[in-house]
């Protein structure tokens, strides 16, 4: 039953309270998993709670995880007493102790009779020798009872497969922010394009208004370059001319001037 030298150093780590640094001593466990004897987190809650004057709770002296009491009716100097015990690491600690040949057998005690354990049951948190660990499985109320190696392989797999979880999250994570980085790309070529296509066609439109108001400009230019010749020649054929000369004259521009104002006031409607 003797444990390796690095098996038995590994062993002990697990079983050592990380506030005292001695073995655990009425194991209690937090949300996030870390355990510390009751006794140790008693005192760390007390003084926790003093130092930051709250009564919600505290943080795990570890990981800082928040432990809340929130609307308990509890006060803090009781809220280690409310925690869940460490069985697990209560029967490892019984594991040990009968690798080391320092526990007894419950049963042969009971019998008045002392056998080295040599196994240790989590269910009935009781350490058997061999001949009664033949005994106990051969009854079938106790026939499926799980020894303390056994739990320990299933919080084995338990912390592989939150391991495995954490990993997927992780990566589904990088994936998400991925996608968002893709559809962010896309968003702003698209946004481009558009800014582009407005660009083009309010370009395209103020050339066309422009080629108009020019036109326009130099339509009106000629009209009223027209009208200020047809004065010049008034006012000069009512300095040297006759009476007759610019009664015609009058006549002749008056037809052009009427045809000039229907061209100005079509040119303007359209």
């Amino acid at each position: 039953m003797a444990a390796s030298t690095k098996e038995t150093e590994n062993f002990d780590d697990l079983l050592t309270c990380t506030i005292c640094l001695e073995t655990f001593k009425v194991p209690k466990y937090l949300p996030c998993l870390h355990t510390f004897c009751e006794s140790c987190i008693d005192t760390y809650i007390v003084s926790s709670n003093e130092k930051d004057n709250t009564s919600e709770g505290f943080r795990c002296p570890v990981c800082r995880m928040f432990v809340s009491f929130k609307g308990k009716p509890e006060k803090p100097e009781a809220w280690a007493s409310k925690l869940p015990n460490n069985h697990f690491v209560t029967s490892m600690l019984d594991k040990r102790a009968i690798q080391r040949s320092e526990k007894m057998c419950n049963s042969c005690q009971v019998k008045n009779k002392t056998k080295e354990a040599v196994s240790w049951c989590t269910t009935c948190e009781e350490a058997f020798c061999a001949q009664c660990e033949d005994y106990h499985k051969s009854f079938k109320i106790t026939s499926k009872h799980t020894k303390a190696e056994e739990k320990g392989k299933g919080i084995n797999e338990i912390v592989q497969n939150r391991k495995q979880t954490l990993d997927n999250i992780q990566t589904q994570y990088e994936n998400i922010l991925q996608e968002i980085s893709k559809l962010k790309e896309r968003a702003i070529e698209h946004l481009n394009k558009i800014e582009e296509q407005i660009n083009f066609e309010m370009c395209s439109s103020k050339k066309q208004v422009d080629l108009k108001l020019t036109d326009e400009v130099d339509k009106f230019s000629n009209y009223k370059s027209m009208v200020n010749n047809w004065e010049r020649l008034v006012i000069g054929t009512i300095r040297g001319g006759s009476d007759q000369q610019c009664l015609l004259e009058v006549n002749k521009i008056g037809s052009k001037f009427n045809a000039l104002e229907e061209e100005m006031n079509e040119a303007v409607k359209g």
